[in-house]
């Protein structure tokens, strides 16, 4: 239930502006927030008094990192997150569904065929968790949202890793009665076969509304849960034996998550074709209403102590009753209206990444969608990644053969089609991943503060982490602003820090170093100290990264500044010169770098060359107008490409900023700036949103070509693959490139 913000609830957290209450409890509360690009989330925060704790504090890193584990598609996509904040807090996905108590509620129990679809795409969510070694532990009605594309799994307070016993003493059960394996009720070792357990109670629960070992105390409720029998009446005869095989006090006995999807599966249709009616109204009326709440804060008490109170911000949800008329159909057709209007609502500011939709695991998959704002006729694939709300332009990493994308969970893709090479989730950070062009390197993230910061290369055939190459010992792998920046054929450029005083449970007085590291010894070639930052910023240090022959090219972002382009001396570290980079353009464009091996090309507004050695300006080319605006550009064989403002593509000598073709005068919109040109094989692609298409230009002429439907979002060219690769928060696809 949303409620208003109480008076001493915070306006914002980790650059997100809190607009609700969604819960509270005694661990922490969920708020309803926005994030500044106008994303929506559900930002959990813990107690500042508990989080004092080591202990629950290194459980809430636990939950972040079992939550990205699980992924979009399964779970609430994580957008940010900072454990050692004093008030430790957690942005995800805000769900548009409801948890599924209140689904079987409103609804009733379901029909045979939704508890199937619901059962068979739960497995999924649990065999992605089990293949971490990662086990959820609290899987029960509450923890269930349903959506109109499939459940979701959410609240990862009590997961952990296989094995790990840390924080959970032999002996203890943590977890909740109604929905606990017998193993863990005893506190014994609570493995993939207790997933299996709590998920035929959810099951159960879905299907007859009680849980299969009824109500009661604590007590009484762990009694029958190891001795008694479960309680299937009310449950579908024909799925009575599987989930009576999914309770067995054994876990030997129970099935594993792929047996018993395939046990489950529900016949043709998505998702929500095997929904009721009433529920299917609820999840169009979430859908709907999300973007319409407003922000309401009750005042302060009065000082004889009666708490002032305000009407609460949403109105109860009015369930259509069971003989309420109208076709399954039109039903639907409202349900996919509702959600994509909301889900349009929710993304605003981001919304050019994102697009409805998600693959129905239950049911053979047709050929992808065209991601939402391009026709389909031109795309060629289609596959759905994790970008969280991106503090860096997502860049996928491109090999030979091999197409890295994704931020939390991420994929290795064949480029050509699409298919999945392998997909790792231990591959956490995509901003801890880099490549240089041959071979892929991660930066390791630990949950212990004293753990060193590791490098290791990533196998390519299958994804994982190789042996670490590189051991720093001085520094820190926990903490949040650790970067990869990029790579060169011998070495590992990156951003690591020092948090030396540990109080209250979070570190503080960090200090941060960038640093060049052999890798092929893993020794330190040379370290440079980075400008001092607030405890726990928000802020990355380097928004983008190149390392081109001798120099190394930096946007540099601190608390306090605005960004600037930094140039060291790749061989020594030595800073050669800096820049402001001021712009009216936002931040995320100025990250954009174009450089070759004489200049660098800036993103900020004008379209400039400046001399990779020293900083001073090359040439510098003048629009049509004097405040002519120009969008980040690129650079290859000798070209600079850019659009600008109003005029459209243009095509410049690199050496001296001589034009060699113009395209239009076409309408270009400033929103058509945010990205830049992507240079194929013969032809330079630019987005127009005035024909939701890409334009095409001649590379030698400028003449114009045929465009390519394509949805809004960051593209670049794959020339080896004759594909353009476009990237959104939600997926990756290819169109064909010329």
């Amino acid at each position: 239930m949303i409620a208003p913000l109480t008076h001493d609830d915070p306006y914002a957290l980790g650059g997100h502006r809190l607009v609700a209450r969604l819960g509270s409890g005694g661990m922490g509360t969920v708020y309803l927030a926005r994030s500044a690009t106008g994303r929506t989330a559900a930002l959990k925060t813990m107690h500042a008094h508990i989080a004092a704790d080591p202990a629950v504090r290194a459980r809430f890193r636990l939950e972040a990192d079992a939550a990205r584990v699980i992924g979009p598609v399964h779970g609430a996509r994580v957008f940010d997150a900072d454990p050692l904040a004093e008030v430790p807090w957690l942005a995800t996905e805000y769900v548009l569904g409801p948890p599924l108590d209140e689904a079987v509620r409103l609804a009733g129990p379901l029909p045979e065929r939704a508890v199937r679809a619901l059962g068979a795409l739960l497995c999924a969510a649990l065999g992605q968790l089990h293949a971490s070694d990662v086990v959820h532990r609290d899987l029960k009605p509450s923890n269930v949202m349903v959506t109109a594309d499939g459940p979701k799994v959410i609240d990862f307070g009590i997961a952990r890793a296989l094995g790990d016993d840390r924080l959970t003493r032999t002996g203890t059960a943590a977890g909740t009665p109604a929905f606990m394996s017998p193993e863990q009720a005893t506190g014994q070792e609570h493995t993939p076969a207790g997933d299996i357990f709590a998920l035929a109670g959810v099951l159960v629960f879905a299907a007859t509304g009680h849980g299969p070992f009824g109500s009661g105390g604590h007590a009484d409720l762990m009694y029958r849960v190891r001795h008694a029998d479960p309680d299937l009446i009310g449950v579908p005869p024909g799925l009575r034996p599987v989930l009576a095989r999914c309770l067995d006090k054994d876990p030997a006995g129970r099935p594993a998550t792929g047996d018993l999807a395939a046990l489950l599966h529900p016949g043709p249709g998505g998702f929500a074709d095997h929904l009721p009616e009433p529920l299917l109204a609820e999840i169009t009326r979430r859908a709907g209403a999300v973007w319409s709440i407003p922000p309401r804060r009750l005042p302060a008490p009065p000082e004889h102590g009666v708490p002032a109170t305000v009407p609460s911000d949403s109105p109860r949800p009015h369930a259509p009753t069971a003989g309420t008329k109208g076709s399954g159909p039109s039903r639907r057709r409202l349900l996919t209206l509702g959600a994509a209007a909301g889900l349009a609502a929710a993304g605003a500011g981001a919304g050019v990444w994102a697009r409805f939709g998600r693959p129905d695991t239950t049911a053979a998959q047709p050929p992808a969608a065209a991601p939402t704002g391009g026709p389909a006729r031109d795309l060629l694939w289609q596959e759905p990644v994790s970008y969280a709300d991106p503090l860096i332009p997502p860049a996928p990493l491109l090999l030979d053969g091999l197409l890295l994308v994704g931020e939390y969970g991420v994929k290795g893709l064949d480029p050509a089609t699409g298919a999945a090479k392998w997909a790792d989730p231990s591959v956490y950070f995509m901003r801890r991943t880099t490549t240089d062009g041959t071979k892929i390197y991660s930066a390791d993230h630990a949950l212990d503060e004293n753990e060193p910061l590791r490098i290791a290369a990533v196998d390519t055939a299958t994804g994982k982490l190789q042996a670490p190459f590189g051991t720093l010992k001085d520094l820190q792998a926990i903490l949040y602003g650790t970067q990869l920046l990029c790579a060169a054929p011998d070495a590992v450029y990156l951003v690591g820090g020092r948090g030396p005083h540990l109080r209250d449970g979070f570190l503080k007085d960090q200090k941060w170093f960038l640093l060049k590291v052999d890798s092929r010894s893993g020794g330190k070639l040379w370290e440079v100290p980075l400008p001092a930052r607030p405890d726990r910023s928000p802020h990355l240090h380097f928004l983008s990264a190149r390392a081109v022959g001798g120099h190394l090219v930096l946007v540099q972002q601190s608390a306090d500044r605005e960004p600037r382009l930094v140039v060291h001396d790749a061989l020594t570290g030595r800073a050669l010169w800096d820049r402001p980079l001021q712009s009216p353009q936002p931040v995320l464009n100025r990250a954009h770098l174009a450089v070759d091996d004489r200049h660098v090309y800036p993103s900020a507004g004008e379209l400039i060359a400046l001399d990779l050695a020293d900083g001073r300006p090359a040439w510098r080319f003048a629009g049509r107008t004097p405040t002519a605006r120009f969008g980040p550009p690129a650079v290859k064989d000798g070209v600079v490409y850019a659009v600008e403002e109003n005029r459209g593509l243009v095509a410049l000598d690199a050496a001296n900023g001589t034009p060699r073709w113009t395209e239009g005068p076409r309408t270009v919109a400033a929103e058509d700036l945010g990205v830049p040109p992507a240079v194929g094989i013969s032809t330079v692609y630019a987005y127009s949103g005035a024909s939701a298409a890409l334009v095409a230009a001649d590379l030698r002429t400028g003449a114009p070509s045929r465009p390519v439907g394509a949805a809004r979002a960051r593209f670049f060219a794959d020339p080896a693959a004759r594909r353009l690769i476009a990237v959104g928060d939600a997926y990756v696809a290819a169109y064909p490139l010329a």
